[in-house]
């Protein structure tokens, strides 16, 4: 499910302050009450509340997603300012991004396919706009925290139950308990419990941008249409690929894990495999090193776990990005798990038939380990089913931002001060 609206953004202290002075006075909430209900409640110094979805807080501020249709009918004056700053800061962030993409072209002139991009990008922010954006299924409420009095935040399962019902554009999802909501849900959305649901599709477009938003989309540009920097790894080893390297086989991958996993435990019972002991290495340093060398503002890395026989197979996926600090930071990450109970003979046999999964069975059949082929085989299938799903996050991930330079916010995936 793709959500179609957006989050507006609203700033200003003095104008945020005379807003919460007008708020309806709201019933003292206990924890017990908040509980019942899916949406973090956050209660305001002054009284009020607001109810949604708490993006990010810090010691500065807080940030919440809250429903435009409950806003209409709880905070009518509020909303209707935070849409008139927007369609103002709209404007100078076009004027803002304009700058900025002369500035980008002229330290990237010799990428030619970034170039293009970036100039038709340039153009399309140059030119009037015709209508006012679509009106907004959510509204960002930025507090700062000298005006937050508690905050309640819903119970992950809880929450869920609440993105589904955002998601479907259910009534009154704030006001509704959540033994009600799993009701519905369990007869009209049998799976809501594990549906990935991701807000960020109902973000606003064209707010203005922090140094830090700024250069994560850079990073994710450049990654799109530049020399996209990859790396796979798992334990100790990390490997680059993509643009300008060797891509590894999986199966080579995977023969690692088991060397590593085998030789360890074999290492524990005091039992000598021959094997050298691998190097602890910071596989973050490594690939930050490398992206310095390359200059490159970003780049992802595919993490697969160590060949254990048993238990789920989970792969970790990361996108990492240049900030204001000159470092690289996680802008983005999943991880997605398959239990080897699950993959089918046919997988097994296909994975079997690979002549480069014979590297899987040496390392087994050297140390003599009975069983443990088949079990690094139906292991090392699972491992490939989690690694393609989580290409495909990344890749959709990517899709959000990658299209325009004033699309959906970046702000809460960014590490805070």
């Amino acid at each position: 499910m793709r959500y179609r609206h957006g989050v507006y953004r609203f700033v200003g202290a003095g104008v945020l302050l005379l807003l919460l002075g007008v708020l309806a006075r709201a019933e003292e909430m206990t924890t017990r009450d908040a509980q019942r209900y899916g949406v973090d409640i956050v209660l305001l110094k002054g009284d009020g509340e607001l109810r949604g979805a708490v993006l990010q807080r810090d010691k500065d501020e807080l940030w919440m997603a809250v429903q435009r249709s409950w806003l209409e009918s709880h905070q009518p004056e509020m909303l209707a300012t935070i849409d008139q700053e927007n369609a103002q800061q709209r404007a100078t962030a076009r004027t803002e991004i304009v700058s900025r993409i002369d500035t980008w072209i002229t330290a990237r002139a010799s990428q030619t396919r970034l170039l293009a991009v970036l100039k038709q990008e340039r153009e399309r922010l140059q030119a009037p706009v015709a209508e006012p954006p679509e009106p907004t299924q959510f509204v960002e409420v930025k507090v700062p925290a000298e005006r937050v009095r508690r905050v309640f935040t819903a119970a992950a399962a809880s929450r869920q139950l609440a993105l589904v019902a955002w998601s479907q554009q259910l009534d009154r999802v704030e006001q509704t308990t959540v033994g009600a909501l799993r009701k519905l849900m369990e007869k009209e959305t049998p799976d809501w419990a594990t549906q990935k649901i991701d807000l960020a599709d109902r973000l606003p477009a064209g707010a203005p941008q922090s140094p830090d938003e700024w250069a994560a989309r850079q990073a994710i540009f450049e990654f799109e249409y530049g020399e996209p920097l990859e790396f796979q790894g798992t334990g100790n080893l990390l490997v680059r690929t993509g643009a300008g390297a060797e891509k590894p086989d999986m199966a080579a991958l995977l023969a690692s894990a088991a060397q590593e996993t085998l030789t360890s435990q074999l290492g524990a019972l005091g039992l000598d495999t021959g094997a050298s002991p691998a190097k602890p290495v910071d596989w973050k340093s490594a690939a930050q090193t490398q992206a310095r060398d390359l200059d490159r503002s970003g780049f992802s890395v595919t993490r697969i776990p160590q060949i254990t026989g048993t238990g789920p197979a989970t792969v970790e996926v990361f996108f990492f990005a240049r900030l204001k600090d000159g470092d690289w930071h996680p802008i983005w990450s999943d991880a997605v798990t398959t239990d080897p109970a699950s993959i089918k003979p046919a997988e097994i046999d296909r994975l079997k038939s690979d002549p480069q999964v014979q590297e899987i069975l040496k390392v087994t059949q050297t140390l003599s380990l009975g069983d443990s082929a088949g079990q690094a085989l139906r292991f090392g299938a699972a491992v490939q089913t989690s690694q393609q799903q989580a290409a495909t996050r990344l890749f959709e991930f990517r899709q959000r931002y990658n299209r325009r330079l004033d699309s959906p916010p970046l702000t809460w995936t960014l590490p805070r001060d």
